[in-house]
Order: C-alpha cells, then sequence, then structure tokens
C-alpha cells in the first residue's frame, strides 16, 4: 500500500519542480501563456523520460524555452544519457534538446586509457546494433522504415518517427526486438494515417 502512495508523491514532486523551474531570461511580454504551455511541455517531457527510460530519468531536470528541451542533472546509465533526447524529440512540441546531462560518477578507479577503450567499443557495438536493427525494419516494413530513426545505447534501442497505421508500428517493434542483440526498445514512433 506504501508503494502505491510513495510512487505518485515521487512524479507528483518532480513534475512541481519540473513546472517551477526558472526559464532562460525573457521579455515581461513573453510571459503569461507561453509560460504555461512550456511548462506543460517539461512536464510532457518529464512523464515521457520516466515511462520511457525508467528510475533513472528520477533525477532529470526539464526545462523548455521556445520548443527547446533542456536536459539537466545526472544519471547512472550511459543508456538513459543518450536516449533522452530523443525521448524528448518524441513529444509533440519539442524542436530542439539541449542535452546537458552527465553520467554520475564511477565507484571504482579506471585509467583514462580503459575508458576510452571501453567507450569506443561500446560505440562501434552499437552503431553496428542501429545498423542491423535498421536494415529489420527495412525488410520487414519497406519504405516505410525510411521515416524511422535508430539510436542505440548499450543494446537498448529507441525507434522514433511516423508510420501510416498500427500494424506497420506492431511490424516494426516487432522487427526491432527480434534484432539478435537489442535488450529493450523504446517505442517512440507516431502513428499518422495518410
Amino acid at each position: 500500500m506504501k508503494t502505491r502512495i510513495w510512487i505518485p508523491v515521487i512524479l507528483a514532486a518532480s513534475l512541481v519542480a519540473c513546472a517551477g523551474t526558472a526559464p532562460r531570461s525573457r521579455s515581461a511580454a513573453d510571459t503569461g501563456g507561453r509560460d504555461v504551455e512550456e511548462a506543460g511541455l517539461a512536464a510532457d517531457v518529464r512523464l515521457a523520460l520516466l515511462d520511457k527510460l525508467g528510475w533513472d530519468a528520477l533525477d532529470v531536470r526539464v526545462e523548455v524555452d521556445r520548443g527547446e528541451a533542456i536536459l539537466l542533472g545526472e544519471v547512472d546509465k550511459r543508456a538513459t544519457q543518450e536516449l533522452a533526447e530523443e525521448v524528448a524529440l518524441s513529444i509533440q512540441g519539442i524542436r530542439r534538446v539541449d542535452n546537458r546531462l552527465r553520467l554520475k560518477p564511477e565507484r571504482a578507479p579506471e585509467t583514462v586509457v580503459d575508458r576510452a577503450a571501453s567507450a569506443t567499443e561500446s560505440e562501434v557495438n552499437d552503431a553496428a546494433l542501429e545498423m542491423r536493427v535498421g536494415k529489420n525494419l527495412l525488410a520487414e516494413i519497406g519504405r516505410y522504415a525510411l521515416s524511422l530513426e535508430v539510436e542505440v545505447t548499450d543494446g537498448v534501442a529507441s525507434v522514433r518517427g511516423t508510420v501510416p497505421d498500427r500494424e506497420r508500428k506492431a511490424l516494426a517493434l516487432k522487427a526491432a526486438e527480434g534484432t539478435p542483440g537489442v535488450k529493450k526498445v523504446i517505442d517512440l514512433i507516431d502513428v499518422r494515417g495518410r
């Protein structure tokens, strides 16, 4: 019972903190309705981050200024850090993202060379997996895959874009999930009939 109460309290506190975030400087003429709209967009981004990326996104702060989402804070996972931008871009009204998220410092000391080698290997593996997912999407839904963007970080794939119907969305998600090496798929696909 406490868990059911506790989670909404955390989410409500996060949304209040997000909505209360001070926007960048602007003239008095720019305030008013836009403040409310931007606070709503910031809340939409926060909810999407929590929904798609989970608890690691709990401490992410979001500011919105003229269609640009600014992501601030520290996260534990590189996947959260990198995929947060894709999630924010999936929100209608967000045109750009300034991703200022940082990884929390690691506990075990590591040499600069070790970190560089590990990061390079991860980037290469992610790029190869992105290509495999993209190829599977093309094979499964044909030309509609060209309107989708795939981003992979540490085996977590986000698929963002639009398709004309729910059937193609389901096929796209199944193709991405069925790609060897994909641990999780973050669904950022919109259905927009033609």
